[in-house]
């Protein structure tokens, strides 16, 4: 009875994996969709992509707004998921997850997402 059950678990498994090559191939090949980032938002995102990540302080000067509104508008870009963060000790870094392609920084605003359903 044991050898029966390993042989079950095995074929499951087995058929598990080969669902999730077919997956992964269908996901590989999907359209891609643009997302705009809204206008307040876009200077943010921007001089964030064009820093390479930084602190809102950091972000703040390159943009001229107040560090407690950079600080806002970046909380607002991680809970949206188009910027990551982590600390430095005291200080929260704010890093771009997805790169603008084949447009300068300053006037892309559209970023590219695989669509997944």
């Amino acid at each position: 009875m044991k050898n029966m059950r390993s042989f079950e678990i095995a074929w499951a498994l087995e058929k598990i994996l080969k669902k999730l090559e077919v997956l992964d191939a269908k996901v590989s090949g999907m359209p891609q969709v643009s997302v705009q980032v809204s206008g307040r938002l876009n200077p943010t995102h921007t001089a964030l992509l064009n820093l390479g990540g930084g602190t809102a302080t950091q972000v703040s000067q390159v943009t001229g707004k107040s560090r407690a509104h950079e600080s806002k508008i970046l909380n607002e870009l991680f809970a949206m998921g188009l910027v990551g963060r982590h600390r430095e000790g005291q200080m929260q870094i704010f890093v771009p997850k997805i790169q603008h392609k084949n447009e300068p920084m300053e006037t892309q605003s559209d970023i590219t997402y695989p669509i997944i359903c």
